[in-house]
């Protein structure tokens, strides 16, 4: 595990290291066959005015899926950075898709109190959750107008991080 958590590092953090080591090459092999799967990845959730959102739709804007829960402090410190990206590029193409595996009935009150416009979707089976190997959050991932993975987060980003992975996928 500990050999993930430093691929991770090096892989999503831009942190460098130096390893020769097998168990440290099997541990970016993985991430590599994880990001693979997250490019590949399609799902369709139901945000919470019964929408349904499908992510292979949306092709031609750029994406960044969020995944996040009303306990989680640091999801909620990223949120108002989440609200004022979206707020300035929506109509330059971002969508913002927030998915939470809590039920509605947490999830609708947090929205509302917290000015929460872009959408919110319900994965209540976790089955997003797991297509995206998400064990932690927050987690980030932003997809460019080609639908093609450019740019991921594996802890809470700043609205200046946030920027910067969006350039990664064309939005200035």
């Amino acid at each position: 595990m500990a050999y993930v958590e430093l691929a991770q590092l090096v892989r999503y953090e831009h942190v460098q290291a130096a390893l020769d080591s097998p168990q440290f090459a099997a541990a970016m092999s993985k991430l590599a066959a994880d990001d693979q799967r997250r490019q590949q990845a399609d799902f369709t959730l139901t945000d919470l005015d019964g929408t349904p959102w499908t992510l292979k739709d949306l092709r031609g804007r750029v994406v960044l899926v969020n995944f996040w829960a009303t306990w989680c402090p640091p999801c909620r410190k990223e949120m108002p950075d989440l609200q004022t990206l979206y707020t300035r590029f929506k109509e330059q193409g971002l969508v913002i898709l927030a998915i939470s595996d809590e039920a509605a009935g947490k999830v609708r009150p947090f929205v509302a109190e917290h000015n929460v416009t872009y959408p919110v979707l319900l994965d209540p089976g976790r089955k997003v959750n797991e297509l995206f190997q998400v064990e932690g959050i927050p987690k980030s991932f932003v997809y460019d107008r080609n639908g093609r993975l450019a740019a991921q987060a594996i802890d809470m980003r700043t609205q200046k991080q946030f920027l910067e992975m969006l350039a990664q996928a064309g939005v200035p």
